[in-house]
């Protein structure tokens, strides 16, 4: 009996969550006379087409727009893990008063909404001219995702046996040799970890690429809503343009995907 529950639990939770994707591909490829249908008679690909070549009536193609946001979110995961990598390691190493409180104080950036800082982080770029810049975006990204990458990095570290250092350090190997040697290799499930969440992070952010890309640096969640304007919404194209933005993200996991699963069962996530 508690195995059919489990079964009925689990199909209930994948029509629940497999649904509304069924709904998205089905609307995106049905004709204007069978949207709405749960299975349509009438099936194009021109929104497809349109999206992937552009057409006559204005809709751009999607590759540059893609990699925009390819290059910033590879930009920002590069930073954030040469920063919150290290920073991990010493915060999981030497503990005291002052490493904690400094640890603790990373968050208090995580705990505002994105909007509240809008106003200063605009000013700011403004002045510096990185507004519409790959590195102005880049700017914006790196501080925030910052303390995840400390915070799941930390875990992985905390979880690593002193010993192997100890060992280490008893052959004549320093910190950073042990570091680099022995605890990066160690923990390459987490940084891969750690990169695909922060990578997922700027790679799909809109409130301040649609603020700070104006014509040079157009990122795909903007390009996406471009869709909607006040006269219409072309949501097929809209519906169209976000499948194929999942191409990325599925590379991403399938080269990562057993440093992920590898990472969360080892413990990654836990703190």
């Amino acid at each position: 009996m508690k195995r059919i529950f489990l079964w009925i639990s689990i199909a209930l939770i994948l029509l629940w969550t497999l649904l509304p994707f069924y709904s998205l591909i089905v609307t995106s490829i049905a004709a204007s006379g069978s949207i709405g249908e749960f299975f349509p008679k009438n099936v194009t690909f021109e929104y497809y087409r349109a999206i992937l070549f552009g057409d006559e009536s204005g809709s751009k193609s999607i590759w540059s727009y893609m990699l925009n946001s390819v290059i910033i979110g590879s930009i920002s995961t590069v930073v954030v893990l040469l920063v919150s990598v290290p920073a991990a390691y010493g915060f999981s190493r030497w503990r005291s008063r002052t490493s904690t409180n400094i640890y603790l104080s990373y968050f208090v950036l995580r705990m505002l909404p994105p909007i509240a800082l809008v106003v200063p982080r605009l000013v700011i770029l403004g002045r510096l001219g990185l507004i519409d810049t790959f590195l102005g975006l880049a700017l914006i990204y790196i501080p925030t995702q910052i303390p995840l990458g400390i915070w799941l990095m930390k875990g992985f570290f905390d979880g690593t046996p002193k010993e192997l250092e100890e060992n280490a350090w008893v052959e004549g190997a320093g910190v950073f040799k042990t570091f680099w040697k022995i605890i990066l290799p160690i923990n390459g499930s987490g940084i891969a970890v750690t990169a695909v969440f922060v990578f997922i992070y700027c790679y799909i952010e809109f409130l301040y690429a649609s603020l700070m890309g104006r014509s040079s640096v157009i990122t795909l969640p903007t390009y996406i809503a471009g869709f909607s304007t006040p006269w219409e919404i072309r949501f097929q194209l809209m519906l169209a343009a976000a499948l194929i933005s999942i191409l990325p993200m599925i590379i991403l996991f399938g080269f990562a995907q057993r440093y992920i699963v590898r990472g969360i069962t080892g413990g990654a996530l836990k703190y």
